[in-house]
């Protein structure tokens, strides 16, 4: 089986390309899960599949599917709009995955076939109110295609991190949710650590950070035109909401770190 190992600002997938292949599948919770192993497979966060139609199935290291990753959307629509990571693409490109969450338009520049932004359209973030979760916290529930926790508190990162390795796994698991420990570091800038459902501590998670900045923008911190970085710990997304459709779109790099074969 012929793979590609690519990233988005450290988060890691594994992608399959199945297009134009009959009668393939995804694979299965148990294969993912083998493939993601770090000892004794590939090792990632994730595996990205794409099928016919630019159809994205998800796994995440756990074999859980979720609904939607944005760092892996950027990885895919890069794969797509460079023939493979073969060719630059000259003019930006649109591509529009079929995820679960629905289909995403994204906007890849790539000056290089292997390396690239990748802008992707997340649709409309669902920002409920605060409320009180297990430990003390408070959390704005956000969903952007799949559910997060949105904790905002002091910094510096390394509270954040300790946060989210100490805390995250028992909320994650109390709240079937993503959970963002947030601290304010500028007038539209936010520190970040996340606790990935299905993945643990990860270097980035992009609906998370579209997450972040729908709840800053609730929470009238940022004026609505302003572009929002969001800090992971892998490097900084940009985030920004249309005022006329009130889409999430989310903008940062993708790249290609390898091809490989194993064995079926």
């Amino acid at each position: 089986m012929r793979f590609a190992k690519l990233h988005g600002l450290g988060n890691d997938f594994v992608l399959l390309d199945l297009r134009g292949t009959a009668g393939v599948r995804p694979p299965s919770p148990e294969r993912a899960l083998a493939l993601c192993d770090r000892h004794l497979g590939i090792g990632a966060d994730g595996i990205l599949t794409l099928l016919d139609e630019n159809r994205l199935i998800i796994h995440n290291a756990d074999g859980s599917v979720p609904e939607m990753c944005g760092n892996g959307a950027r990885c895919a629509a890069l794969w797509i709009a460079t023939d493979r990571c073969t060719r630059p693409s000259e003019t930006p490109v649109e591509v529009v995955l079929r995820t679960d969450a629905g289909p995403r338009p994204c906007v890849v520049q790539a000056e290089a076939s292997g390396s690239g932004f990748v802008e992707v359209e997340m649709g409309v973030a669902e920002v409920a109110a605060p409320r009180a979760l297990p430990g003390g916290f408070t959390a704005i529930p956000v969903s952007t295609g799949n559910p997060h926790r949105v904790i905002f508190t002091d910094g510096p990162r390394e509270r954040l991190t300790e946060l989210a390795r100490t805390a995250g796994p028992g909320l994650c698991r109390a709240e079937d949710a993503n959970v963002e420990f947030v601290a304010r570091d500028g007038e539209a800038r936010y520190l970040v650590a996340v606790w990935e459902r299905g993945a643990g501590l990860t270097q980035a998670c992009g609906t998370g950070a579209c997450a972040v900045a729908a709840a800053a923008l609730q929470r009238g911190e940022v004026e609505p035109r302003r572009e929002i970085a969001v800090e992971l710990p892998g490097g900084s997304l940009a985030i920004r909401r249309d005022e006329r459709t009130g889409q999430i779109r989310m903008r940062g790099p993708a790249q290609l770190v390898y091809r490989g074969e194993i064995p079926d």
